[in-house]
């Protein structure tokens, strides 16, 4: 009886682990907190919080041996913002016919022509967004780093 016990009371711990782990997991973001966006930057590489031109936070970073900026849009008294852009740029301006070859090739990070080659990718928190979820756009930006390295420099 008492080992029939013990393990139900160790399988009610486990569950309750469990339990906390997907409610950590599942932590709803319902804006860009740029400590929090900070905090995960650096669990992909080295990364800093300043601020842009306007104010607005923005976090500049490396990630797989590029350098990028993450802006804040949206935001209200340079707080409460909505959404997050990813940006990496050169000084070498894309032509538009590169930027749509590349934007025909890859989804996530979209190529722009004209001020330097710009990558961007947009990250919306409207209606909240999960940890887990915005860390996947942190892994997704940085397994991209390395074919807008060779793109840049294969032209």
């Amino acid at each position: 009886m008492r080992a029939t016990l013990s393990i139900f009371i160790t399988g009610l711990a486990l569950a309750g682990a469990i339990s906390v782990a997907r409610a950590e997991e599942a932590e709803i973001l319902q804006k860009p907190d740029p400590a929090a966006i900070l905090d995960i930057a650096k669990g992909f590489g080295s990364a800093r919080i300043d601020k842009d031109d306007n104010g607005d936070p923005m976090i500049s970073g490396r990630i797989e041996g590029v350098k990028y900026v993450i802006y804040f849009y949206g935001c209200e008294d340079h707080d409460n913002c909505k959404s997050l852009q990813f940006s990496t740029g050169y000084a070498n301006p894309l032509s538009a016919e590169q930027a749509n070859a590349w934007n025909e090739k890859y989804r996530w990070v979209k190529a722009y022509s004209g001020d330097g080659s710009n990558f961007k990718m947009d990250v919306s928190f409207a209606g909240g967004i999960t940890r887990a979820n915005l860390e996947e756009q942190f892994s997704n930006w940085g397994s991209m780093a390395g074919n807008i390295k060779d793109f840049v420099n294969g032209r």
